[in-house]
């Protein structure tokens, strides 16, 4: 056959293509574990059709992908939403990719990589996904992508520390019994600490209210409270309000917590969203703060997540957060997914590696999971 002939193996996400890789992702990205595998599979050919063809960015110049064998077969997926950003005032567009995923007996055919190729050839300005593990991350480093280092660290706050040592014991088989007999100890000995140690579990102040965030709201606040980045998100009603709601229907988290947080003179200090596990790990959605109340926003955070039971929360690291979170006693980890990029620019790069960008797990693959 001529060169000219031969089917290109990648090729643009299409909706005839969604039984297949709706079928390959239940078999290869919903089998690692219990919980995952408990999930309403049923609805998977609904998510990729709403998810990839239906979300508020849709762009045809900018399709999700897939590796395409001879006879038909799909073997290779890579999702891809485009997003609106602003890099020092002027629109640029982000591709987020999220969902790669390759066959195991097609691996040798180097999918994932001609995959990823097509993907940085794109018209967007800048590629980037948060939820790589370290496979993913080599693949992307070897066909040119960057790990953005300091979006890539978490921090955890411990909230009831008992609680949060019987969690961690009960991850291993040789010391889950000694965490079943610790656990009805954990509240008294939680409340204990509480009392004893009245700096590490201070109370939200006073003068600090806390009421639901509303969608309103945090499109008026979203611009302000980002502007000091060189590069930012652009949310319009009805793309703001897509991705809330998605972030709602994440159960497999925990509770969505969207709370906005006023000082004394009912102005906005700040604003947190969060998936509320009680007894467990909360794990932070986005997390903003006036620069004169960052500290006191915090202290909100920590205290609506401990009263509601969650024994620690964590969250990805906000470079300009840095120094607030470790005077309140939060500590830095490598525990997130990695954060990795891709641009033909220079200073767009340098932007994300300096931590001059507004980028938190709304701009992320986060509202866009199964």
């Amino acid at each position: 056959m001529k060169e000219s002939m031969r089917i290109k193996p990648v090729k643009p996400f299409t909706e005839e293509d969604i039984p297949q890789v709706a079928d390959m992702f239940q078999r290869l990205l919903l089998s690692e574990g219990p919980s995952l595998r408990s999930l309403p599979t049923t609805k998977l050919p609904e998510y990729f059709e709403q998810t990839f063809f239906h979300h508020p960015w849709y762009d045809e110049a900018s399709p999700s992908l897939v590796y395409q064998e001879s006879n038909g077969k799909i073997i290779g997926f890579l999702g891809v939403v485009t997003r609106p950003m602003l890099l020092r005032g002027r629109p640029i567009r982000m591709a987020i990719s999220f969902h790669l995923m390759v066959e195991p007996q097609s691996r040798s055919s180097m999918a994932g990589v001609q995959l990823l190729k097509a993907l940085f050839s794109g018209p967007q300005d800048l590629s980037l996904t948060d939820g790589a593990g370290q496979v993913g991350r080599k693949v992307w480093e070897g066909v040119g992508g960057a790990t953005a280092l300091l979006y890539s660290q978490c921090w955890t706050r411990i909230l009831r520390p008992t609680q949060y040592i019987v969690n961690l014991l009960a991850r291993g088989k040789t010391l889950s019994p000694i965490a079943r007999v610790l656990s009805p100890l954990c509240h008294p000995a939680d409340a204990a600490a509480a009392w004893m140690l009245p700096r590490y579990f201070s109370n939200a102040p006073a003068h600090y209210s806390e009421e639901e965030l509303d969608v309103e709201t945090l499109l008026e606040c979203l611009p302000q409270f980002s502007k000091g980045a060189a590069l930012q998100p652009v949310y319009d009603d009805h793309s703001l309000r897509w991705l809330l709601a998605q972030a709602g229907r994440m159960k497999h988290f925990g509770d969505f917590k969207q709370v906005l947080v006023r000082d004394s003179r009912r102005e906005v200090a700040g604003w947190f969203m969060y998936y509320l596990k009680p007894g467990g790990a909360s794990t932070v959605y986005q997390f903003m703060a006036r620069k004169d109340a960052i500290n006191e926003t915090l202290d909100c955070l920590f205290n609506h997540a401990r009263r509601r039971g969650a024994a620690s929360i964590t969250g990805r690291l906000y470079p300009r957060y840095m120094q607030e979170l470790w005077d309140k006693r939060c500590y830095f980890h490598r525990g997130c997914s990695w954060v990795l990029v891709h641009s033909n620019n220079d200073d767009l790069l340098n932007v994300i590696h300096r931590g001059d960008a507004f980028l938190t797990r709304l701009e992320g693959e986060a509202s866009l999971l199964f």
